[in-house]
């Protein structure tokens, strides 16, 4: 029956179908600015209490550990089953590039619901609370970050995998959720990686600059997402310097698994796109601006842009 179960559970998460990468002409400036990486990095976890919420926070946080003042935050917000020890390529990559990369574990939808069973698991995304705990989550933690002096509290950015893109989104001022917005001013970039379908959400109000990432076998059963649907954000916004940056075969996975050959890719898209606009790189932010198909290692990709 164990095995029955997690048969039918990774045949709910795992990709459906792929789709090809958009027709798009090649990109003119075919070459990446350089991601140096060349920081050593210093690994620390904590859990931290809320007591308004009466809840634990726990963290993990990578930081240069060569590199004194205040760094640019990046926020990383996990998908469902995962937790604050989960995406660590990520983490550390970011730490080596000179950012204080903070992994969150949300309570509720987490890897201890996970190690309880599928079953519980899947019932835990469908409990709105568990929903609106994550931007919450975040929201506190820039709150715990004012009393670090390494936490340059003026760049705050949140990046997120599944439902860790609905927390990123959620902080950016998307609304639908029960009515409510999560709007948190301080956050000035978002990453979100492979956004599930969320029925009612209004991405209108979002006025921060988002690169959504996904790949052309970005599907999943479990939130009944197509590898379209991880479009609609990007083509229901509004907002100026909205991207869109879509991977070939890269499926759901891909992003949280531990290794995998297309976390290179990963990293360097969103290195570059949190120096475009978080440090104000003209280079790195000029790159994004021109659309068209391109390659980052062995990866195909295509790069969307919206202006208006």
């Amino acid at each position: 029956m164990k095995k029955i179960s997690v048969a039918l559970f990774a045949a709910l998460v795992a990709s459906a179908c792929c789709t090809r990468l958009p027709e798009m002409p090649p990109k003119r400036v075919t070459t990446l600015p350089a991601i140096a990486g060349s920081h050593a990095v210093e690994e620390s976890s904590a859990i931290w209490r809320d007591e308004r919420r009466s809840r634990d926070v726990p963290v993990k946080i990578y930081a240069p550990a060569d590199v004194s003042g205040p760094k640019p935050v990046v926020i990383f917000s996990h998908g469902i089953g995962e937790d604050r020890d989960s995406y660590a390529y990520i983490g550390r990559a970011l730490a080596a590039n000179g950012f204080l990369a903070v992994h969150v574990t949300h309570a509720g939808t987490d890897k201890a619901v996970l190690k309880t069973g599928y079953w519980n698991l899947y019932r835990a995304t469908k409990k709105a609370g568990n929903w609106v705990n994550r931007p919450y989550d975040v929201s506190f933690v820039i709150d715990r970050l004012r009393t670090r002096t390494d936490a340059d509290m003026s760049r705050i950015a949140v990046a997120g995998h599944s439902a860790g893109a609905f927390t990123a989104f959620a902080l950016a001022g998307v609304t639908g959720l029960q009515g409510e917005s999560f709007r948190d001013g301080r956050v000035k970039v978002i990453v979100p990686m492979s956004m599930p379908k969320i029925e009612g959400l209004s991405y209108t109000d979002v006025r921060v600059p988002a690169l959504n990432i996904t790949g052309t076998c970005d599907s999943s059963l479990i939130f009944r997402t197509r590898q379209r649907d991880r479009r609609v954000p990007f083509e229901q916004t509004t907002a100026l310097h909205q991207y869109l940056a879509t991977i070939g075969d890269v499926n759901h996975d891909t992003f949280s698994n531990k290794t995998d050959p297309h976390h290179d890719t990963i990293v360097a898209l969103t290195i570059l796109f949190l120096r475009a606009y978080l440090l104000d790189d003209a280079t790195a932010r000029a790159w994004f601006d021109e659309p068209g198909t391109t390659t980052i290692g062995r990866d195909r990709l295509t790069i969307e842009t919206k202006s208006f």
